[in-house]
């Protein structure tokens, strides 16, 4: 770029195609049709942790690439999931976000159908009135969705051509996740949502780049304070996955207290890892604490984060009183770091919905360390090349041009 020139968010930026973004990415309703059908319905998506059905008969209700599932622990205690649709007339059978079955039971509100948690169809209303046709209870069941577990988390799959979850996650990914989720008994001990006006890019883009811990005072005292905060690094993975490496954090220089007592299996004193699942998961470890991010896109401007906290499950009461406390600190809707992501986010949509902004810059290059926006091309390379288009310019078709950016 020559010294006289200027640029605004209107001007197509003068600097490599991978160094910038179409905002369009964010705002078009094709964008995210395709989204929805070409990543969503097609990836892995985590929907809970397995101690969210704890007990037979627990469920939950959610939506993956606008499809209704059930996800269900069975009497013989394996998870399953189903779409939550009756065969009959295509009803919604649950309604409520989260419970527990009585008697093994599902009944439709309509008809009055009925199944158990294994799908199978164990009653039809009016029976006789079906005769003449020949239909019986054992011929119709409810459709299933793949379903896989790692170290407790729960994922599923609508497609049924994609590879199994081991080969989506790549064996870098499941040895990231073993410290602390294979190394330690976790559950959820809490959880919230928050609809957020906005793309869910633009939150997933929260969690996979260190300029922005500018934004938290927090952030700005206890980690990027450290005298060797700088040499952390980011690392790439397969399918757009990617790691942070563990460091120590100054929770001293906030008068935030220590986290030494309680440190999970792995986990240095103090310590803090991330790994991010593309296209939308943070799985981050503060120590003693354990934050799962996910995401549910609903509209182009409206995004539905789903946040869980998770300790150890032979907490005493006053260690779990200890892990809420520490939780609460930088998390949970009243915490110091949320409320801030969803703040710039949503001012970020504000601007770019009205096309005030036609271009954003990921030009930061620092050798995959804290604030290089190497994430973000790793994260639109993988973007790009399942929905078919470059995030610098969606009406260019796809091309693989050049390699994926690679770790030095």
């Amino acid at each position: 770029m020559q010294p006289e020139e200027r640029l605004s968010g209107q001007d197509r930026p003068g600097l490599p195609s991978t160094h910038y973004l179409d905002n369009r990415i964010y705002t078009d309703p094709a964008i995210f049709k395709r989204e929805r059908e070409s990543i969503f319905a097609k990836i892995w998506k985590f929907v809970c942790h397995e101690t969210e059905l704890s007990d037979r008969g627990d469920f939950r209700t959610l939506t993956v690439a606008e499809r209704p599932l059930i996800v269900v622990r069975g009497q013989d205690d394996q998870i399953r999931t189903f779409f939550n649709v009756c065969v009959h007339r295509g009803a919604r059978l649950l309604r409520e976000p989260a419970g527990t079955l009585v008697d093994d039971h599902i009944q439709c509100f309509y008809h009055l159908w009925s199944y158990n948690s294994r799908g199978q169809c164990t009653g039809i209303a009016q029976p006789k009135g079906y005769q003449a046709s020949g239909l019986q209870p054992d011929q119709v069941h409810l459709r299933e969705v793949r379903t896989e577990t790692l170290f407790g988390l729960v994922f599923v799959c609508l497609d049924e051509e994609t590879e199994p979850l081991e080969d989506f996650l790549g064996p870098d990914i499941i040895e990231s996740l073993r410290v602390p989720f294979g190394s330690a008994d976790l559950e959820v001990f809490h959880f919230h949502r928050a609809e957020m006006t906005t793309n869910w890019k633009m939150f997933s883009e929260t969690n996979q780049e260190g300029y922005h811990e500018l934004l938290h005072v927090m952030n700005r005292k206890t980690s990027l304070a450290q005298k060797d905060y700088r040499e952390r690094r980011w690392n790439s993975h397969h399918n757009g996955h990617l790691t942070f490496d563990q460091a120590v954090i100054g929770y001293q220089n906030l008068n935030l207290g220590s986290r030494e007592a309680g440190t999970l299996p792995g986990m240095l004193p103090n310590g803090h890892v991330v790994v991010d699942l593309f296209p939308d998961v943070m799985l981050n470890c503060r120590s003693t604490v354990v934050r799962i991010d996910s995401l549910t896109p609903l509209e182009p401007g409206k995004t539905m984060l789903e946040c869980r906290g998770l300790g150890r499950k032979t907490d005493t009461p006053e260690e779990r009183a200890q892990r809420i406390h520490q939780h609460n600190q930088v998390w949970g809707p009243s915490g110091r770091n949320l409320p801030e992501d969803i703040w710039a986010v949503e001012t970020q949509w504000q601007n770019i919905v009205t096309g005030a902004s036609r271009y954003s810059i990921i030009a930061r290059e620092e050798d995959w360390g804290p604030m290089d926006d190497a994430t973000l091309r790793s994260f639109y390379d993988a973007w790009g090349r399942r929905i078919g288009c470059h995030a610098h310019d969606i009406d260019a078709p796809w091309l693989a041009e050049a390699p994926s950016e690679s770790q030095p």
